[in-house]
């Protein structure tokens, strides 16, 4: 039997620039994202990486404090690893925090059983069910799109260049009768796209109420947290009838349950990140295929290792049904030697053995030395963005 030890973990806190000010509900992504990475370095000398993060805050601090608990052990003994860092008891205090803790030191292990063994992660899990992955195109406002035709202009070049024929809005930035004019005009510039629109539950239930009623005739794919608690939501649903996604209100197994039978939701947007890891999201996908609701993939922002998790989680999933998110394309640079390409709408899953990405340790570096000199932000951010459409935005219908 194959035994790897685990004889180091490296942690490290890297911020890397992203495409402007990415403005949301509760605040914005000021030109950076704060990612966390893992390397995993065995007494064989195979090396597995793994990321977390893409808020506001290095989770390193917390993941430094598992060391003592992982050096030592079997790389290959994943579940094992998982009930040490990740029990029961433990979630209940950690909560949220803990499956970010434990995606990348799994995506770390998996990376290394996977180039030990010499076989993709994808076929560590069963094998590709397919080969390349549908991603959504993902259009949040910014400084520079203040009115309807410069959004719609921007994601015109977007979705352009990449092909998307899924569109994201990220809403509840402006008053929702502006963003009903942003849709409506998407969809005439896009006539055979569908649409996802996520306010981060930003509007009241009369409020998500008018602004389905407002888009009737337009594709919409669903509406992702138009409003706040499991209860809001299930009274939208009812009340349009439009297809409802969350990533708030079910964002643990014990809460699957809930929204099952209360018919709060139709799709549960998980992810590896959220959801403990590849393994997590599998057992996911198999808890909502037993239920008969709908799965889809949450994205909190990611660089290339973090997306090639994603895309090895995608491609082994029957009931992935639903193009995933990625904040990729807002990514000014990688810290992977050959960076994915997005083409058609789709990204090719990695065949290489376990991530299948190779790490550019001079970019790791240089971003490293950029997050020291810019250190962490407040992720609601809500000073931000209660003074820019006072100051900046002119003649739209903006929050005040």
């Amino acid at each position: 039997m194959i035994k790897i030890r685990i004889k180091d973990i490296k942690v490290r806190s890297i911020a890397v620039p992203i495409r402007g000010k990415l403005l949301r509900v509760a605040g914005e992504h000021p030109g950076r994202n704060v990612f966390t990475l893992v390397e995993i370095i065995t007494d064989e000398g195979v090396t597995g990486y793994g990321e977390t993060g893409g808020g506001g805050f290095s989770l390193a601090p917390l993941i430094e404090k598992l060391k003592d608990q992982l050096i030592g052990e079997d790389a290959f003994n994943i579940r094992k690893l998982k009930w040490k860092v990740a029990s029961p008891i433990t979630a209940t205090y950690y909560n949220q925090l803990l499956p970010q803790i434990w995606f990348p030191i799994e995506t770390a292990l998996l990376d290394i059983k996977g180039k030990a063994l010499g076989v993709s992660i994808s076929n560590l899990l069963g094998g590709l069910l397919k080969d390349s992955i549908e991603v959504s195109a993902y259009i949040f406002p910014t400084e520079d799109t203040e009115t309807v035709e410069d959004l719609v202009t921007n994601a015109e070049m977007i979705v352009r260049r990449y092909g998307f024929t899924s569109i994201k809005l990220k809403a509840g930035v402006f008053k929702p009768e502006h963003e009903i004019d942003v849709v409506k005009a998407l969809a005439e510039k896009f006539p055979q796209a569908v649409f996802r629109i996520d306010p981060n539950g930003g509007w009241n239930l009369s409020q998500a109420i008018n602004v389905a009623k407002s888009l009737n005739g337009i594709r919409i794919e669903y509406f992702e947290d138009p409003v706040w608690t499991m209860e809001g939501l299930r009274a939208f649903k009812q009340a349009t009838g439009y297809t409802v996604a969350t990533n708030t209100v079910a964002t643990r197994f014990e809460d699957v349950p809930n929204v099952f039978l209360r018919n709060a939701v139709d799709v549960i947007l998980g992810d590896p990140h959220w959801w403990y890891g590849i393994y997590g999201y599998l057992e996911l996908s198999a808890t909502l295929w037993s239920l008969g609701l709908e799965l889809g993939m949450h994205s909190p922002s990611e660089t290339g290792i973090a997306l090639a998790a994603m895309l090895h989680s995608a491609a082994v999933i029957q009931n992935l049904g639903y193009a995933i998110d990625t904040h990729y394309i807002y990514l000014e640079d990688d810290i992977i030697k050959r960076p994915f390409n997005i083409e058609n709408g789709r990204v090719k899953v990695p065949t290489e053995p376990g991530l299948g990405v190779e790490i550019a340790e001079s970019k790791v570096e240089k971003y490293e030395n950029f997050y020291r000199e810019t250190g962490d932000y407040p992720y609601q951010g809500q000073k931000d963005i209660v003074t820019i459409p006072k100051l900046k935005f002119r003649n739209c219908k903006c929050h005040v």
